[in-house]
């Protein structure tokens, strides 16, 4: 993947944008609003759950992803031990860094800039920051899609995990940047 991607710190002027992918049904079968993961949410939600992360008022660290200089989807970091109940549920290392994300533009989809965009993002955006100790994310066990994408980026199955605030299962995979294949 040769594509300029790039990550644009999310502004309030990103929101309608990004409430019409989280109400794109692709979108909404995997990923929702908050730990609760609410599902095709209302302007007025989307405003309350990112406004306070756009202000600083929140730890998650929220990005578009921009791809060949188009608006493309959304990813998000954050320290697990910042989210003391997910941190819980994970049971993996609180300085670790969690990684969320979404292509919320159709025509981005199955053509690998998931995968190059996570890769990426981790390299540049979130093992630079000072007393990272390791990066998770964790899709749903059912989304073989994110799963086969995120092993391309170089992540690894560590364990599958209930996390009561979901009510569902989460597939924990970690950072192994010494499996990720070479370009």
């Amino acid at each position: 993947m040769t594509a300029e991607i790039t990550f644009r710190p999310l502004g309030e002027p990103d929101l309608p944008l990004v409430h019409r992918w989280l109400n794109n049904p692709e979108v909404a079968r995997w990923y929702g609003l908050d730990i609760s993961n609410k599902t095709y949410p209302t302007f007025e939600e989307v405003v309350a759950n990112y406004r306070p992360s756009i202000q600083g008022e929140k730890p998650t660290l929220c990005y578009v992803m921009v791809i060949e200089g188009s608006d493309a989807g959304y990813i998000q970091c954050y320290r697990i031990g910042d989210h003391p109940s997910y941190a819980a549920a994970l049971g993996y290392d609180d300085d670790a860094w969690g990684i969320d994300l979404f292509i919320g533009g159709d025509t981005y989809r199955e053509q690998g800039f998931g995968t190059a965009a996570l890769r990426q993002f981790v390299e540049n955006e979130v093992l630079p920051r000072p007393g990272v100790t390791g990066v998770v994310i964790a899709p749903n066990p059912a989304n073989q899609r994110a799963i086969r994408s995120y092993e391309k980026a170089g992540f690894r199955y560590l364990r599958t995990v209930w996390v009561a605030e979901e009510n569902d299962h989460e597939y924990i995979m970690v950072w192994h940047p010494e499996t990720v294949p070479a370009d």
